[in-house]
């Protein structure tokens, strides 16, 4: 059994109650609305974020039910994330599926996205927890930033390892941070404790995402679910390029620029673009940049709960530097 399997495992009732509140959560009167929300939410997401909620809840002693519903909105706030980022990248496919706007197109597919957002607050409002509303939105308002700032760098072949760095905190991290920083919220921890689980989940969501863009350029499709080198055919530019592009020789490093500035990029340009990738150790060093942040990660649960308690939530970022999907 997977590691990921395991720790389900340890709060599989109360996934399965997130799971539940998903679907009812999210039923509408307009027929499309509720299609579109049933696809993507069926579609085989590994509830990462809601897993990490309801570990670091535990972790830290929570026994209500209100981390069910925190678990929602979690997701309820990714999946919308989703769902833009795929209008926005003209993707076609999702976890292995065809795209809601492929099959919806773009307009209903957006609303669609609105409406998680909107769903979201509402149920966070109604637990009637300032404290984590205030997290809640603040991590939204940075991945709309991240979202916006990404866009303004697509297609920059030059973009700095501190750019894209920022784009992967604020785009991916910050949700994973206040997924973590919610269970301590709950659990009513310090203050210290409290932060402590926020870079923990801020660290391994960079590592998360850092660890995604190495897996663009080598994984299989079918296991990856996504359509390998989506960030090159969308003109993303993440850290394995970066890192190839720094070291590269003058021939190989006008070859990648070119290649990124013609929008027109076939398989044929991509397997070159893997190439000096691979020649450079682009991937390499991205994965070291990961292994790294996950160490800083797993440093900070030190200030939280005693070594046992906290061996779920080290065992999580284990498994986020091992998995191949």
């Amino acid at each position: 059994m997977s590691s990921v399997d395991s720790l389900l495992d340890l709060v599989r009732e109360d996934m399965d109650s997130v799971e539940k509140m998903l679907i009812s959560s999210s039923s509408s009167e307009v027929n499309i609305l509720e299609d579109i929300c049933r696809h993507i939410l069926n579609s085989g997401g590994k509830r990462l974020r809601p897993l990490m909620l309801l570990l670091a809840a535990k972790t830290c002693g929570y026994t209500g039910k209100k981390h069910i519903n925190l678990a929602c909105v979690i997701e309820y706030i990714h999946t919308a994330t989703l769902l833009h980022d795929d209008v926005i990248d003209h993707a076609e496919v999702r976890r292995g599926n065809s795209s809601a706007n492929k099959l919806w197109g773009n307009q209903s597919t957006i609303l669609a996205g609105d409406f998680f957002f909107s769903k979201a607050f509402s149920i966070a409002i109604e637990t009637g927890d300032l404290k984590s509303l205030q997290v809640i939105a603040n991590a939204a308002k940075l991945i709309a930033e991240g979202e916006t700032f990404q866009v303004s760098k697509t297609n920059d072949p030059l973009i700095s390892e501190e750019d894209y760095l920022y784009i992967v905190k604020n785009k991916t991290a910050i949700l994973l941070a206040a997924a973590s920083r919610l269970g301590g919220i709950l659990g009513k921890v310090p203050e210290e404790a409290e932060k402590a689980l926020g870079d923990y989940g801020l660290n391994l969501g960079i590592a998360f995402q850092i660890m995604d863009d190495v897996m663009d350029y080598s994984s299989n499709e079918s296991d990856f679910g996504k359509t390998i080198g989506k960030d090159f055919q969308e003109g993303s530019i993440t850290l394995p390029f970066i890192a190839a592009l720094k070291k590269s020789s003058s021939e190989d490093k006008a070859k990648l620029i070119e290649t990124m500035q013609n929008k027109s990029r076939d398989s044929e340009k991509l397997s070159d673009v893997i190439n000096i990738i691979n020649k450079y150790q682009g991937s390499s060093y991205a994965i070291n940049i990961a292994k790294n942040y996950t160490k800083k990660a797993i440093v900070s649960l030190e200030k939280i709960a005693d070594q046992e308690n906290r061996k779920p939530l080290i065992e999580l970022a284990e498994f986020i530097m091992e998995r191949k999907s």
